[in-house]
C-alpha cells in the first residue's frame, strides 16, 4: 500500500512547535507530547512525521540551516566579481544574525547551536541520526566556487581552494557565535568593514608584506 503523502505545512508546524518547546524546556527535557500539544495535533501524528526526538532535532537543524544557506546560495550564483561576493557574504552573515536576534531574542539560533553540539556528540559516539560533518562538507562545496572563481580571475592568490574555503566558512561560523554573544558591544557596520578588510587584505601593512 502506497503511504499517504505528508502535509508539509503540518511538518513545519511541528518543527516550529519543537523549537518553542526546546527553547523553554531544553533539548533533554522537551517531550514529544508537549510538542504535539503546542502544534495542536495528536502525539501519534508527530510520529507519522518523525520517528523519534532525535529525528526532530535533525529536522530542526536542517530546516534552519536550509533557510540560512538560501541567502548564501543566491549570492554565490549572482553575476558579480568574486571580491564583491566575498564582501556580500560577510555582510549577509551579520545581517542574517541581526534579523534572528530581533525575533524572540535569538531563540532559534540558540536551539540551532544546541542541536549542532548535541549532534556532534552523538556522531562521535556513532549514534547520530544526521552526519553533521557531512552537512558541513556540503556547505564548503557551496562556498568553494567563489574561491576558485577568484583564483582563476587572478584576483585571489594561488592558494589551495579547499583550505581557503574551509577557513572562510569557519571564520563565518566563529563570527556568528561571538557576534551573538557580544553584538551589543560593537557597531555592526564597523564590524562588517573590518571583517572584510582583514579577510581580503590581511593585517600586515603593505610595506611589511613579503618581509
Amino acid at each position: 500500500m502506497t503511504p499517504l503523502p505528508k502535509d508539509e505545512a503540518k511538518r513545519k508546524r511541528i518543527i516550529a512547535a519543537a523549537i518553542e518547546v526546546f527553547a523553554h524546556d531544553g533539548l533533554s527535557n522537551g517531550k514529544i507530547a508537549t510538542i504535539a500539544e503546542k502544534a495542536g495535533i495528536g502525539k501519534g501524528t508527530v510520529y507519522e512525521y518523525f520517528g523519534s526526538k532525535e529525528d526532530i532535532f535533525a529536522a530542526v537543524f536542517k530546516d534552519f540551516f536550509d533557510q540560512m544557506m538560501t541567502g548564501y546560495t543566491q549570492l554565490i550564483d549572482a553575476p558579480m566579481d568574486p571580491v564583491k561576493k566575498i564582501e556580500l557574504v560577510f555582510d549577509y552573515s551579520y545581517d542574517y544574525l541581526d534579523l534572528l536576534m530581533k525575533d524572540k531574542h535569538g531563540q532559534d539560533w540558540l536551539i540551532f547551536l544546541e542541536i549542532f553540539l548535541q549532534g556532534f556528540r552523538d556522531e562521535f559516539k556513532g549514534i547520530g541520526k544526521l552526519s553533521f560533518s557531512a552537512v558541513l562538507r556540503e556547505v564548503y562545496d557551496i562556498f568553494k566556487p567563489i574561491v576558485e572563481e577568484g583564483i582563476q580571475a587572478g584576483v585571489f592568490r594561488q592558494l589551495d581552494p579547499d583550505y581557503v574555503t574551509f577557513i572562510l566558512f569557519t571564520a563565518l561560523d566563529g563570527l556568528s557565535i561571538h557576534y551573538f554573544l557580544n553584538r551589543d558591544h560593537y557597531d555592526t557596520d564597523k564590524l562588517k568593514e573590518v571583517t572584510k578588510e582583514i579577510f581580503l587584505n590581511g593585517l600586515l601593512q603593505p610595506s611589511q608584506k613579503g618581509n
